[in-house]
């Protein structure tokens, strides 16, 4: 077996779709494969030039349940992967989607190659291309 656990971070974004679509696909091929998908809320402060906003705890909690139905949508594709679950990480996204490959002996990232926050990105940089350059395992992109 090439991989063994599959992690595939989800946002709703068609990219992102495509590549749940596929680790999918995969699983369904290779029997045995683990499937993880995670959905990141983004936690960070907003910060514009030397001031920095955190959001209030009440628009966490709505973060928080925006991902868990967001989560919901795809419950239905992965049912028929025995070995599939959902997780919902915080913080930051490229930062979370690393430690929990990290620590949850995931042996590959399939992700897809824009979000839907992409004006953020665009300022900041694409959470894509920081979990290509962190992560430690193979990182497959999807557009």
């Amino acid at each position: 077996m090439l991989f063994s656990h599959i992690l595939v971070p989800y946002d709703g974004s068609n990219p992102a779709g495509k590549a749940l679509r596929k680790a999918v696909e995969l699983a369904k091929i290779e029997a045995g494969i683990h499937l993880t998908v995670a959905h990141v809320i983004n936690l960070q402060p907003f910060i514009m030039g030397e001031m920095a906003f955190s959001q209030p705890e009440s628009y966490q909690e709505q973060l928080n349940e925006q991902g868990k139905e967001v989560l919901n949508r795809i419950k239905s594709t992965i049912e028929v992967i025995p070995d599939a679950n959902v997780v919902i990480l915080a913080g930051s996204p490229a930062e979370a989607i690393v430690d929990y490959a990290l620590n949850n002996s995931c042996d590959l990232i399939m992700m897809g190659s824009r979000g839907l926050s992409s004006m953020r990105e665009w300022m900041v940089g694409s959470v894509s291309h920081n979990v290509i350059q962190h992560s430690h395992i193979p990182v497959m992109i999807f557009k």
